[in-house]
């Protein structure tokens, strides 16, 4: 290559429509007998975390966010199947069976959609180093499932607190971040600079203050499940930035002489 020249990337495509969730393709293949192709055509997008070469068939484990299938490339189909650990791919086919009997979906045209840049760690064991898990949880959830799924859990349990308190007659607030008093515990807090104010600023440590405001306000009944700010220790327990649900209600009291 001459001085000045550039590599040229081969663009690939923005977009991947209409695509199937593997779930849904994946139960409709397990329900097929061992060998068989199902009738309908469906696409695939996802994330290959495992590659198996078997001559004129190469197997790849696709993983999605509801969960992981094979595809079975025959190169009298796909052609040469040039695809890396973690590259994201759509793939177009048919559900089947294998001959082990594993759910997949048999590869009529395989897309690259986006090239990795850097390789993953252990495909197969996942990411076991507590350090590295920590400090990059993105790669923690993308190689491993129980992860992943702890934190669709914990968004599902989220939805059910919601859904409860609305239920109950609260309403979800949001109250400020940046407090010019903190207050609602003794912890110790950020404080910042509004330039434009020149005044310190500091984050919340908790919501309990704006929101009896509220409640005098007339809402009565307010919650929020918001971001608290503590300007102390970390452990495997505790850590500055937390997310916190409160509520509170007015209750009626009587006069007494």
């Amino acid at each position: 290559m001459g001085y000045g020249q550039k590599t040229v990337t081969p663009s690939l495509p923005k977009r991947f429509p209409d695509r199937d969730e593997i779930a849904t393709v994946h139960a409709e293949a397990d329900a097929l007998e061992t060998g068989a192709e199902g009738e309908e055509t469906r696409r695939l997008a996802g994330r290959v975390l495992a590659r198996r070469d078997m001559g004129k068939l190469v197997f790849l484990d696709l993983v999605d966010r509801s969960g992981r299938i094979q595809l079975l490339c025959p190169a009298a189909r796909t052609g040469e199947v040039d695809v890396h650990l973690g590259d994201i791919v759509g793939a177009i086919g048919k559900p089947t069976k294998s001959r082990r009997g594993e759910p997949s979906l048999i590869v009529d045209e395989l897309v690259l959609l986006s090239r990795i840049r850097a390789p993953l760690p252990d495909t197969f064991h996942g990411l076991t180093d507590v350090e590295q898990r920590y400090r990059r949880r993105h790669l923690d959830l993308l190689m491993n499932d129980g992860v992943r799924a702890d934190f669709i859990l914990r968004a599902r349990i989220v939805s059910a607190v919601r859904r409860f308190l609305d239920a109950d007659g609260f309403i979800e607030v949001e109250t400020p971040v940046l407090q010019p008093r903190y207050g609602g515990a003794f912890a110790e807090p950020f404080v910042t600079h509004h330039n434009v104010l020149d005044q310190d600023l500091y984050l919340r440590i908790a919501t309990e203050l704006y929101l009896k405001r509220l409640i005098v306000g007339g809402l009565e009944r307010v919650y929020e499940i918001g971001k608290d700010f503590r300007n102390e220790g970390v452990t495997y327990k505790n850590n500055p930035e937390f997310t916190m649900l409160e509520c509170t209600r007015r209750t009626p009291t009587t006069a007494t002489r």
